[in-house]
């Protein structure tokens, strides 16, 4: 048992938890590697990373960025890793901006979009870059055919101008985005994918169990007292989460909070179920929360639910799965 009220400086610390789960750090692995194998001289080797809303993939490269941190030097500012997130609808410029952005740029509104280009690669090198991370590729697909063309012949040509390992990171449909640029495709030919945990298999089972239980450990510091990994706390997470990390988290850091505002010292039902529908999904009530002593124990999967999957069209738009 908590015998004190949990605190804003609990709340930061749970904010930067993240659990070494196998797949998380076989993603990890790959990123070291690549990254050793360039620093030693090879060939770059680009990576796209993909998984499911909430599985990690974000983390992956914010973990991998966190250890080799940027820093000055007396030969000017060190960036060995660059993350960008790609902008909804990109274009050249955009896309550029952003990049520039991410480098450290003061942005010239006014350059044109081969001008940024310039830069771009002139930083990277100024910068002595030795990553580059283009988060939310998917983002590809909500623009117009022609920009879609435009921007994905510029990135390759970009790619091979920084000549740095580039990491690719994105929803499952990325897959789909690189089948329409054969020489893209085969800059990207190395995957990894970063599934949700399954519970259909003992072994998955106790993966998410072992998962819930670092969470509770971390969050208090090396004591084990909310229960997380008490079984019926396990399968309803599951559901909760559908087995992608990100949701779990956003309910565990949502309850803490509502146990920070009301300076409760002890996890309940009924805080999971509130941080639930207040992260999760808002029309998560009842029978439909997993949290609820109502809950029908089924997947939220259905037309309208949280984990209600989607699939890629030749439009480019995403639509409900049939």
């Amino acid at each position: 048992m908590n015998n004190r009220p949990y605190t804003i400086a609990d709340l930061r610390r749970a904010e930067n938890i993240q659990v070494m789960h196998a797949e998380f750090a076989a993603a990890l692995e790959r990123l070291t590697d690549f990254h050793t194998l360039w620093l030693a001289g090879s060939a770059p080797r680009n990576l796209l990373l993909v998984g499911d809303s909430g599985t990690g993939k974000t983390s992956v490269l914010k973990t991998f960025a966190s250890q080799h941190p940027n820093r000055p030097t007396m030969e000017g500012q060190y960036l060995p890793t660059v993350y960008v997130r790609v902008p909804a609808n990109p274009t050249v410029k955009g896309l550029a901006e952003a990049i520039l952005i991410a480098l450290g740029a003061s942005q010239q509104m006014r350059s044109s979009a081969q001008e940024k280009t310039n830069q771009v690669i002139q930083l990277i090198r100024g910068c002595r870059t030795e990553m580059l991370f283009l988060d939310e590729f998917h983002h590809f697909v909500d623009s117009g055919r022609r920009t879609f063309e435009e921007v994905t012949e510029w990135l390759k040509i970009l790619i091979d101008a920084m000549s740095i390992p580039t990491v690719l990171s994105g929803l499952p449909e990325c897959e789909l985005i690189l089948r329409s640029n054969e020489q893209l495709r085969r800059r990207f030919a190395a995957r990894v994918t970063l599934p949700p945990i399954d519970f259909s298999k003992t072994e998955d089972k106790m993966l998410f169990r072992d998962v819930l239980h670092a969470w509770d450990t971390q969050i208090n510091q090396g004591r084990t007292i909310w229960g997380l990994a008490e079984w019926e706390r396990v399968r309803r997470m599951h559901y909760a989460s559908n087995g992608r990390l990100g949701y779990a988290s956003k309910v565990i850091i949502g309850a803490l909070e509502l146990m920070i505002r009301s300076g409760a010292t002890e996890l309940s039902d009924d805080m999971l179920e509130q941080s639930f529908i207040r992260y999760v999904w808002n029309e998560g009530r009842g029978e439909m929360n997993p949290f609820n002593p109502a809950f029908t124990f089924r997947r939220l999967n259905q037309a309208g639910e949280p984990f209600e999957p989607t699939r890629f069209t030749r439009k480019g738009i995403f639509t409900t799965a049939t």
